[in-house]
């Protein structure tokens, strides 16, 4: 099988670009508002073992399968998973096994959409307003007014897909690789500044035992399921993105090394997270055990905390800065795997696909936002309804407990066992040395493993 030697999306013209771009997608939000929890609650540095073992065997090997297929056929992943299956003479229904990754990564830019339209709303009270304490009474009174008030969180909404569209209009090599390569580092830098000034304040000794002491007896089985949801659902949840960045990267650059660098750096922003959020909760007084993960942390618990800082207001907007930018960078991500699949379909010009997606995302956001109102209002278990129909909050946690796991399965599956062996070591610019020794089997078998079992979890066939 000859490998094409450029993707219709452009190419990236350096390796670290690449990192930032792959690093950019995958620090999200998850990263402040669950990766501290998670981690203190688990046993700190245990917990941290055990994620960073998840990360090699399932979360690495799942974004190589990804780069295999994008840099072997260079094309998404619809269009790469049915050209390999055509050609090895396998069902043409693969095809609708990327499209499904497409579906997600639509439903999860939604959802970054909106929060990072809160996110903005933020900071701009937090720039604008001439006095605002960010108590816990005013917390909870300007989150509920955003919420209540749809117009404003569609105003911010609209910015920041306006904002990602004119970006990947102008495709990778104009568009998303100058916007990642500065605003990458630009909040790698932000949030580790952030956190030396609050350990300055505050002190790092208490914040820095309940991140990484070793309490393996808080672990337990309920810390090695979080570990893997967390390395599946923070780094996997954008499917396709590594697809479609991959098929862009030219043979002359690495994929394993540089894979792993975004992975690291991703890992890096979790730590200095965790450990600004627990610096500001130990700091000021606050019980660090019951911190609930979500958005009540960073629109809640953390302003109410840095409140008590000299310097809050500078703190709050850098804080946000950070959450904006993370959001956009994930967003910018989202939008090109959707955008890019469907200029591969030879109809549309990327500006018109563009302009499309853009437009079917508006409609979408516009009645979230509008419905808003409606299920705060909603009685109970009436709640994240819409019409007395599906619930909105089952038809997220399907995507994210079933949708998500089957389509990363069944990715693993193709590349494992129908690609051609010789292809993916050309894809992958691996030789036939210990290290494809080592990432055929977590392709194989230890990968997909570990996702049957969350499967039949989830499905309720195991115990725990």
């Amino acid at each position: 099988m000859v490998i094409p030697k450029r993707s219709l999306q452009g190419e990236w013209t350096g390796s670290f670009a690449f990192v930032f771009a792959l690093a950019g997608v995958s620090i999200g939000l998850g990263n402040v508002w669950r990766f501290p929890v998670l981690a203190a609650e688990h046993g700190g540095g245990a917990f941290l073992l055990l994620y960073g073992v998840f990360l090699i065997t399932l979360t690495l090997p799942l974004w190589l399968a990804e780069l295999g297929i994008g840099r072997s056929m260079r094309r998404t992943l619809p269009s790469g998973l049915e050209r390999i299956a055509r050609e090895q003479g396998s069902a043409p229904t693969w095809r609708a096994v990327g499209w499904m990754a497409v579906a997600v990564a639509a439903v999860a830019l939604l959802g970054q959409l909106l929060v990072g339209g809160w996110a903005g709303a933020y900071l701009y009270r937090a720039v604008a307003a001439p006095v605002l304490h960010f108590d816990a009474v005013t917390n909870t009174a300007v989150f509920a007014e955003l919420l209540a008030d749809a117009e404003r969180l569609l105003l911010w909404f609209t910015l920041l897909l306006v904002a990602a569209a004119l970006t990947v209009s102008r495709g990778i090599g104009a568009g998303i690789q100058p916007l990642m390569r500065l605003l990458v580092p630009a909040m790698v830098v932000v949030m580790v500044a952030l956190a030396w000034a609050v350990g300055q304040e505050l002190g790092l000794a208490r914040a820095w035992g309940t991140v990484f002491e070793l309490r393996f007896h808080e672990l337990g089985w309920a810390g090695v399921q979080a570990a893997g949801e967390h390395a599946l659902f923070s780094l996997a949840v954008a499917l396709g993105v590594a697809t479609a960045f991959g098929a862009a990267l030219p043979d002359r650059f690495p994929t394993v090394s540089t894979a792993g660098a975004a992975l690291a750096l991703d890992t890096l922003v979790g730590l200095v997270a965790a450990v600004l959020v627990f610096t500001l909760v130990a700091g000021q007084g606050m019980p660090g055990g019951g911190l609930q993960a979500g958005p009540a942390l960073i629109f809640h618990a953390v302003p109410d905390a840095m409140g008590g800082l000299s310097w809050s207001r500078q703190g709050l907007v850098a804080l946000y800065a950070v959450l904006l930018m993370a959001v956009f960078t994930t967003v910018v991500g989202l939008l090109e795997v959707v955008v890019s699949a469907v200029v591969e379909q030879g109809r549309l010009s990327r500006a018109r696909a563009t302009a499309m997606v853009a437009t079917a995302l508006w409609l979408a956001g516009a009645l979230v936002a509008g419905s808003l109102r409606g299920w705060l209002d909603a009685g109970p278990g009436e709640g994240l309804s819409m019409n007395g129909g599906l619930s909105l909050m089952g038809v997220t946690e399907f995507v994210a407990w079933v949708v998500i796991p089957a389509v990363a399965l069944a990715l693993l599956v193709f590349v494992g066992w129908c690609m051609p062996q010789e292809t993916l070591r050309g894809a992958l610019r691996l030789r036939e040395d210990w290290r494809y020794t080592f990432w055929v089997p977590m392709l194989r078998y230890v990968a997909p493993l570990i996702l049957l079992a969350l499967l039949a979890r989830v499905a309720g066939l195991l115990p725990w």
